[in-house]
């Protein structure tokens, strides 16, 4: 998919619970994004596609000093979990934990946005 298409797909589906979106970087089939939230926590976003296919993603939700709070990916380095290579840190990135949280809309859920 084409990061473009994918920035019109996000605007359209989460444009209206968020409070700015920024466009970070838009380069064929990579995006990064930061949503800024209304309760003033902010995300970062980065996807790689290729095709049709998510390949590569992090979502990171940090607060307003910028201090994490969760952020979910899929780096294929912690191969002891059990949703391996899927995964997230939990308010420090020492504090891994298994994720089954592995696009966009379900991190927006987890969020409450």
């Amino acid at each position: 998919m084409l990061a473009t298409e994918r920035l019109s797909e996000i605007e359209a589906e989460f444009g209206a619970v968020v409070q700015r979106i920024v466009l970070v970087e838009l380069d064929g089939e990579t995006l990064r994004l930061i949503f800024y939230l209304k309760d003033g926590t902010n995300l970062r976003i980065a996807e790689q596609w290729e095709g049709g296919t998510l390949k590569r993603y992090s979502y990171y939700w940090l607060t307003s000093i910028h201090a994490l709070k969760i952020g979910w990916d899929n780096a294929p380095h912690h191969t002891r979990l059990a949703t391996f290579p899927h995964h997230k840190h939990v308010g420090q990135q020492a504090n891994l934990q298994p994720s089954e949280e592995i696009c966009l809309k379900a991190v927006m859920e987890v969020i409450g946005a």
